[in-house]
């Protein structure tokens, strides 16, 4: 007679702690830190240049330098081909860029002499989303 019961409590603690799980992040703070767009002012700070190494012509690398005092998280990069093409590589997890430091990525399948544009999509973390960027792992 309590099954239905007992296995709707079940669902709903199940739902809790999924939810609970989802909101956890190793950043979790009483600031509530956010990922957020750099500035005008902080995105002149980080640097994206694109080439290809001696005898490989087929892999674009791309070199990402944080000239900011926070760490910065990258998640994917756009290449502009001269026909018209787009080539998109998603980083999963992002790949984390230290504070005044550089770190290289590379995006298969980009010939050399095919390249137009290069973008990278780079974030930092913010307090509430505004501000500064900010390192969240640094208290005070």
């Amino acid at each position: 007679m309590h099954k239905p019961l007992f296995s709707l409590l079940i669902l709903a603690s199940g739902l809790a702690l999924q939810g609970l799980a989802w909101a956890w992040t190793p950043f979790a703070s009483g600031d509530e830190f956010q990922e957020a767009y750099f500035s005008a002012a902080e995105l002149a700070q980080v640097k994206v240049q694109a080439g290809w190494a001696k005898g490989d012509d087929r892999n674009l690398l791309m070199e990402i330098h944080n000239g900011l005092k926070v760490p910065i998280q990258c998640a994917s990069a756009q290449i502009d081909l001269q026909d018209g093409k787009r080539v998109s590589k998603d980083f999963t997890p992002k790949f984390f860029v230290p504070a005044q430091s550089t770190r290289n990525a590379s995006v298969p399948q980009v010939l050399k002499g095919t390249m137009k544009s290069y973008a990278m999509t780079c974030t930092c973390f913010k307090k509430q989303g505004k501000g500064d960027c900010t390192n969240p792992l640094r208290k005070g």
